[in-house]
């Protein structure tokens, strides 16, 4: 068996998290076969920038993840109503060489801007809700000459948004937050104190309410401050 990087320890540690406690319930828990045909992060690298003409920044190769895919769907039920949940989250990493072929993304938009459809045209998504059908998107955008991608992120009803992370700070952010609903927002330029963010302005305060207690290995101080900042 191939060993696994320390990196990539880290994330079977997230999954490990959510298995083991005891409020949480899964109802998905993938853990996806080690890439082998593309190997390390040398060597994917390599064949980005020499196949597809995607030179990528080599800092982001300490956040490589050599599974095809990794992926958990939670919620906490409500301890009064058990069938109903107090928060709840999803998160479904693909590959990066599998994330760069993947097909454009033109189609979640209507009537679409030039702009709009050019942008789209240039991302690709990483991270998705398949499970929960909730219909949020994280997206890299890829372009000639851009050696570090912007991550972006769609929900279709509240529009697409540029956040304020690269790759590797979206992935330290999502282990934190193990994709809670909305965790996205806390890096958009958004006001959560807006009506329409009334639920996700919720589940961020659930969060870091509770978090703290079940996975007391994390500092959720970054996104206290955060949610300050998009509360302010």
């Amino acid at each position: 068996m191939t060993e696994l990087t320390a990196y990539e320890r880290t994330w079977l540690a997230v999954l490990e998290e959510l298995r083991s406690c005891p409020e949480v319930q899964l109802t998905r828990d993938h853990q996806g076969q080690l890439n082998s045909v593309i190997g390390d992060a040398d060597k994917a690298f390599a064949e980005l920038a020499e196949w597809d003409g995607i030179a990528l920044d080599p800092a982001l190769k300490s956040s490589y993840l050599r599974f095809s895919s990794l992926a958990a769907c939670w919620w906490i039920p409500d301890p009064e109503y058990p069938d109903e949940s107090v928060i709840a989250g999803e998160f479904d990493l693909n590959h990066i060489y599998s994330v760069v072929q993947g097909e454009p993304l033109t189609q979640r938009l209507y009537d679409p801007s030039p702009e709009e459809l050019q942008l789209f045209t240039e991302l690709r998504s990483f991270d998705g809700t398949g499970q929960s059908g909730v219909g949020h998107l994280s997206m890299l955008r890829f372009r000639p000459g851009v050696v570090n991608p912007e991550v972006w992120f769609d929900t279709t009803a509240k529009g697409h948004h540029r956040l304020d992370l690269d790759y590797p700070g979206y992935l330290e952010a999502l282990r934190i937050t193990k994709g809670t609903f909305g965790w996205q927002f806390l890096f958009a330029d958004v006001s959560l104190g807006d009506d329409e963010f009334e639920v996700t302005r919720q589940f961020m305060e659930i969060m870091l309410d509770v978090f703290p207690r079940l996975f007391p290995e994390h500092d959720y101080e970054p996104l206290r401050a955060r949610l300050a900042e998009r509360l302010g």
